[in-house]
């Protein structure tokens, strides 16, 4: 039995999760891109420093790759690695198609409106005419990436209208700003692990680039119907593991901005003590994530 960590040894996400397996007895194997020497499906996955992974023998899988592979070794370890992701009957967070999901927002809007959730109207366009009369509609607009590439997310104001015009080079996405209570829910399988967070920032995430703006976090849990809707909104999206986007609004809606498929969870646990790693390492294990 092992469980194999596809991303950089030094990640966060990576090595915190490789030390909770071994506190629970279990080796997990992290290697990435350039490592692979060679992955055989029904086999050994052999890492350039000699570390063998038998897959057959593995039970769970993290998939967070991080840089682009050059070597045609490498290339062709990635291609057959991802291909093992797909098709394993381990447990996989996430399978890389179900985590394509993230790389197109507006796409998964569609499926947090479909989950039940409210979701902000929201604008893709390369015309600034149209950008005026969201803004005019809407009052208050933030715009971010419209991709899964981080960016930080900023609203609308005067000083930007010299930039507009810029929209006709590239698609940018504009949505309607929800004025509520932030919250990060983390869906580990079926386990439901989430914060309040307090901000005075736009991004919470990013309180300086609004001046030095305050965050605190508190776990929170969430009611019965919110909790199961987040984890219909996992399932639907072929995932099992999400770090989830809601804001609570003053008069009690629920509203859904995003779902992340690879979320760098260990800030939220390490601001609320909340056990996501090792809810993360006991799925890797044995496909049952820890007892809340």
């Amino acid at each position: 039995m092992s469980v194999l960590l596809w991303g950089r040894v030094a990640e966060p996400v990576i090595d915190a999760t490789a030390r909770a397996c071994a506190h629970l007895g279990i080796d997990a194997v992290a290697a990435d891109g350039e490592e692979l020497a060679s992955v055989d499906l029904g086999g050994d996955l052999i890492i350039r420093d000699g570390r063998r992974v038998h897959l057959p023998s593995v039970t769970g899988m993290l998939v967070r790759p991080e840089g682009h592979v050059t070597s045609a070794a490498a290339i062709a370890g990635y291609q057959a690695l991802s291909a093992w992701a797909e098709l394993t009957s381990a447990v996989v967070l996430n399978r890389p198609s179900a985590a394509a999901s993230n790389r197109s927002k507006p796409y998964q809007l569609g499926q947090i409106r479909a989950a039940g959730f409210a979701a902000p109207d929201t604008l893709v366009t390369t015309s600034p005419d149209d950008v005026y009369a969201f803004w005019a509609e809407h009052q208050m607009i933030v715009y971010k990436s419209v991709s899964g590439v981080r960016s930080i997310v900023a609203t609308l104001g005067p000083q930007d209208k010299l930039r507009l015009d810029d929209v006709v080079t590239c698609p940018t996405q504009f949505q309607q700003y929800i004025d509520g209570i932030d919250h990060r829910d983390h869906v580990i399988g079926d386990t439901v692990l989430a914060c309040r967070i307090d901000s005075t920032a736009v991004d919470y995430r990013y309180p300086a680039a609004s001046g030095g703006a305050t965050t605190t976090m508190n776990a929170v849990i969430l009611r019965d119907d919110v909790e199961q809707r987040c984890r219909d909104l996992v399932h639907t999206l072929g995932l099992t593991l999400a770090g989830i986007d809601l804001k609570l609004d003053r008069h009690g809606q629920w509203w859904c901005l995003e779902v992340n498929t690879a979320p760098g969870f260990i800030w939220f646990e390490a601001h609320t003590g909340l056990p996501i790693t090792d809810a993360v390492a006991k799925l890797l294990i044995n496909g049952a994530a820890i007892d809340t």
